[in-house]
């Protein structure tokens, strides 16, 4: 039986099926792996969840990709929307406490900061995940990662009952049982629960009917026997049922790590206290449990003004001091841990970050809807680049949806540009050709060609620029299907920016609207 493919991801098995759909493990254009989630067609087609899942899923996109499972695509094929995200190896915290017990030590200490560096990272993009439980978090080789941060309110989650929907109750915030506006406190408050069913194996507010839980969420206080007392304070501070009287996540982080709560100071006390051994298990089996998919479409939503906090504790945690002094090793010795304003792979565009629009002798650039027009005169070659200083160093997957409005021609995307004249384009042409193309003091040298699939309106390019010892492997996808083909050894182009162009092929202009452009780092 052929294998589906949903907007180029071929769907392997299911992970798990719930309420608003299926989880899916599939295999991306370039071979590597991601979960790839596909929504009831019934709610797909509604044009009022339609825009809720295109705003939202900017929303998700703008996280930044610190402790986090980042979202990589999304988009409707046909009556079916999706939404692809990295695929994280390893088991999620409900299952990993379930089969071998609470977390201790370093391992515990390294699930509350890296949930707490995640929470800040969704937090400072404006965005509350609304469902944070343990079948959220996911235990993988280099630290936890939240997931389901990336779809808001797309059920209406406003109002309780979607909450009982979305959410779980033994994770729910006092105000949200409530029916109150639920603010990023709720997430707090949420990651005090998390911790503390980590530490002792045991819900906070115990088992039973949901009536009951709920009941003791708002009116009693959490169950925290057993948890280890150097995390008590900070679990308790997070539960205020006063949601002003709680620290905002990055108050939390700071508490965490004692200073400067920087993702650098965050990654080094996981990277030494994580033991990754204890949780590892069968890839089949990771990732996602039957359970998670049922309610794990993780709400967000946008977040309103941080919560009045509470005097800092002065609480320094026994292994902040090691980790304090890696910081300081790493900027002495010119180490670049985390860079502010680097880019944070993947990269999407939305047009307006910084893209270059107006008129030159080669044609005009302009902004239309959500769009990027290109508008190239006869005899000339527009290309634009992408807002990047450069690419991936391990190489990079480019990826665009454009179609020819008017004229004809070619138009695609390139990679490892040096300079004005030095790139690999990928192109589709009116003649119906896929072609790789390396260009040179303004002459291009055709790498790989061949037929591109019929298809009328836009056209999905993805091409790959890798490094691979002393060449550069090029590979081309149009529509899914894969295209071209190309090693490059006769001076190969290293890592640079990348863009999009368009160019005629005759006398008259032609016009090329690209509708997203998105660039990640290649998988080896």
């Amino acid at each position: 039986m052929t294998a589906r493919t949903i907007g180029g991801y071929t769907l392997l098995r299911v992970l798990g099926r719930g309420g608003m759909g299926e989880v899916h493990l599939a295999s991306t254009p370039t071979g590597g792996l991601a979960a790839v989630k596909l929504i009831h067609p019934a709610l797909a087609r509604d044009p009022a969840f339609r825009r809720r899942f295109s705003r939202e899923v900017s929303a998700a996109r703008s996280v930044a990709r610190f402790c986090t499972a980042a979202v990589l695509d999304a988009g409707l094929d046909g009556e079916v929307a999706y939404l692809v995200t990295e695929y994280v190896k390893g088991p999620d915290l409900s299952h990993a406490v379930r089969e071998q017990g609470p977390l201790t030590g370093g391992n515990l200490e390294a699930l509350a900061v890296g949930i707490a560096t995640a929470l800040a990272a969704i937090h400072g993009a404006g965005v509350i995940h609304r469902d944070l439980k343990p079948s959220n978090v996911l235990l993988s080789p280099l630290g936890p990662r939240v997931i389901d941060f990336g779809i808001a309110q797309l059920m209406g989650a406003d109002s309780l009952a979607s909450q009982a929907i979305m959410g779980t109750p033994a994770f729910m915030a006092p105000e949200q049982v409530r029916g109150e506006q639920a603010g990023p406190s709720a997430d707090v408050f949420a990651w005090g629960g998390l911790i503390a069913f980590a530490g002792t194996g045991r819900l906070p507010f115990g088992g039973g009917a949901p009536a009951e839980v709920l009941y003791r969420i708002v009116n009693e206080g959490p169950r925290l026997q057993g948890l280890d007392e150097r995390m008590r304070g900070v679990v308790e501070w997070a539960m205020a049922k006063d949601p002003g009287r709680r620290p905002t996540a990055h108050r939390l982080l700071a508490e965490l790590v004692g200073g400067q709560p920087t993702p650098a100071a965050a990654t080094m006390v996981v990277e030494r206290t994580w033991t990754p051994e204890t949780f590892q298990r069968d890839p089949e089996t990771s990732h996602r449990s039957p359970e998670v998919a049922v309610q794990g479409w993780g709400a967000a939503a946008a977040s309103g003004p941080a919560a009045a906090l509470p005097r800092r504790r002065g609480r320094r945690w026994p292994w902040v001091a090691g980790a304090a002094a890696l910081v300081v090793a790493a900027a002495v010795a010119g180490l670049v841990m985390f860079r502010p304003g680097a880019p944070d792979w993947p990269y999407h565009a939305d047009f307006t970050d910084g893209w270059e629009t107006g008129r030159t002798d080669g044609g005009t650039v302009a902004l239309s809807g959500d769009g990027y027009v290109l508008t190239a005169n006869p005899g000339w070659r527009l290309w634009r680049s992408a807002p990047l200083p450069t690419e991936p160093g391990t190489g990079a997957v480019i990826s665009a949806k454009g179609r020819q409005v008017t004229g004809t021609g070619e138009f695609g995307v390139w990679c490892r540009g040096v300079d004005a004249a030095r790139r690999y384009e990928f192109a589709v042409t009116s003649a119906g050709q896929a072609t790789i193309t390396k260009r040179r003091a303004g002459k291009g040298t055709l790498l790989d060609s061949g037929a591109a699939p019929e298809k009328s309106g836009d056209r999905r390019i993805v091409a790959e620029c890798r490094s691979e010892g002393p060449k550069t492997v090029l590979r081309m996808w149009l529509d899914e299907e894969l295209v071209g083909e190309a090693a490059d050894a006769n001076g190969p182009l290293g890592p640079g920016p990348s863009g999009v162009f368009a160019a005629p092929d005759g006398d008259q202009r032609i016009s090329v609207r690209f509708g997203s452009f998105d660039v990640r780092a290649a998988q080896g």
